[in-house]
């Protein structure tokens, strides 16, 4: 028996049905895995402004919802394991748009410890400038460190920063150590700052500043940019640190407008370290 016109009308009708959907799920895969991989070569930091709302995510979460991070501990190594998918969630292609980098070489307690960095403002520089921040510190540290990378896709800069967030694994100098991480081959480290919340109940900030940058602070100081409330401490100190006060001395909003407005003193201070 031959197909009528009719038949071989309908039978191609629910091939094409059968057909369609499948090409479409196709395609759709393809476009996602093609958007995905051009976004992850080609990529860049997405624009925006750091907000308190922001800011204030970011302590309730270091502070309140991830744990005390602990090397000794099952549940501080689980809280430095929530605290590096945040920050790689945080900076990632999918949120800031940052290419997130990761060292394991360092080992304790039977685990590997990730130490998590950046490249912002200039990202082909051959002489970044180092913002080194603990992860074992209070919130204060690594939410600075989620704003300030904001803050640079908006307030351009042309000097190369490597915001290096670092286990509690410190062996010999602090400068030295985060170098051998972060450094590549023909690079050089042209200044190194870190930054981390206070230790002690202080309520300002506190730049504690090695004899040898005196000048360069001096000049950041006189600057309109300075934030009066921040004091400065020279003496016999290895690296540059800035300490950026005890958050639980305010409310969260209240801290993080006191963080917001310390990013461009520390986007200058950053571009006169690499003068």
């Amino acid at each position: 028996m031959t197909d009528t016109p009719e038949a071989s009308k309908s039978s191609g009708i629910k091939i094409a049905l059968a057909v369609i959907p499948a090409l479409l799920i196709v395609s759709i895969c393809v476009a996602l895995y093609l958007g995905v991989n051009a976004d992850q070569e080609e990529g860049e930091p997405l624009e925006g402004d750091v907000t308190v709302p922001e800011m204030s995510d970011y302590l309730l979460k270091l502070n309140n919802l991830i744990g005390e991070r602990e090397i000794g501990t099952k549940a501080g190594q689980k809280a430095f394991r929530r605290l590096n998918a945040m920050t790689a969630g945080t900076l990632g292609f999918e949120n800031l748009g940052y290419e997130i980098f990761r060292n394991q070489i360092d080992s304790a307690n039977g685990l590997l410890w990730s130490t998590i960095w950046i490249k912002a403002g200039d990202r082909d520089s051959r002489e970044p400038v180092v913002l080194a921040i603990p992860q074992a510190s209070r919130g204060s540290g690594p939410a600075f460190g989620f704003g300030f990378a904001e803050y640079l896709t908006s307030h351009q800069t042309e000097v190369g920063v490597r915001i290096v967030f670092y286990p509690p694994l410190v062996e010999g100098n602090l400068d030295d150590w985060i170098w051998e991480r972060c450094g590549e081959e023909g690079e050089s480290m042209k200044g190194f700052v870190m930054v981390t919340g206070d230790v002690e109940p202080k309520r300002s900030p506190r730049f504690l500043v090695p004899g040898s940058l005196k000048a360069k602070i001096d000049a950041l100081s006189s600057s309109e940019i300075w934030n009066e409330d921040a004091r400065i401490e020279i003496g016999d100190h290895r690296v540059l640190e800035v300490r950026l006060g005890d958050d639980s001395l305010f409310s969260r909003e209240e801290h993080s407008q006191r963080l917001i407005r310390m990013m461009p003193v520390i986007k200058e201070l950053v571009e006169r370290l690499n003068e």
